[in-house]
């Protein structure tokens, strides 16, 4: 193998202005000089394809190395497949938390319709009530409303009067005639105050 050398020089040249003792401007050139070395090398075709063949080893040698690191991580990161004793596990969890579900559904059927008992409505409505609703203001709701229609549409008696109402303390104090009286007029009433003593 040979080896060339070339050497360059390059010059820089500034330009000062000044001005002397006397006031007059005075020019000066400064050059400085800078030795720059490159080299050329010469070598066969054989050593060239060498070369080129061993940097392209190097390259290809790093990048395998990370396509397998990311193969690797890749492999880290996937799922895992799964054994049938694995899918039977989860199929069992799955069927146990259907099954609690209606239990908690039942559940809390029942406990709809304990409250619709206890406030005098039917329990079949059950089905119709979602969880969190108020059934006691649902009873007083549909207790409002039946008497609401009896009293447009029901059977009002006539024979009671707000002004017939006698305590038992206040019969006991009546002279016969007021009782005779009042016996006539109301019999029921009568009946019920004269039981009471």
């Amino acid at each position: 193998m040979e080896d060339n050398k070339n050497t360059t020089n390059t010059e820089d040249t500034k330009r000062v202005d000044s001005k002397g003792e006397d006031g007059a401007d005075t020019n000066t050139d400064t050059t400085k000089t800078k030795d720059t070395t490159t080299e050329a090398v010469t070598m066969s075709k054989a050593d060239y394809d060498k070369a080129i063949q061993s940097a392209e080893d190097k390259v290809r040698g790093k990048l395998s190395k990370q396509i397998r690191d990311l193969e690797a991580k890749v492999k880290e990161l996937s799922p895992v497949e799964k054994t049938q004793a694995e899918i039977d596990v989860e199929n069992r969890l799955a069927a146990l938390e259907a099954s609690e579900k209606a239990v908690a559904e039942r559940e809390r059927k029942i406990a709809v319709q304990e409250k619709l008992s206890a406030n005098g409505l039917d329990k079949t409505l059950a089905d119709y009530i979602k969880d969190d609703a108020d059934v006691d203001a649902l009873s007083s709701l549909v207790e409002d409303i039946v008497k609401s229609r009896m009293k447009a549409s029901g059977y009002v008696p006539n024979d009671h009067s707000s002004d017939d109402k006698v305590t038992p303390e206040e019969f006991s104090k009546w002279t016969y005639s007021q009782k005779a009286e009042f016996a006539q007029k109301h019999p029921e009433s009568y009946k019920r105050l004269r039981g009471k003593k």
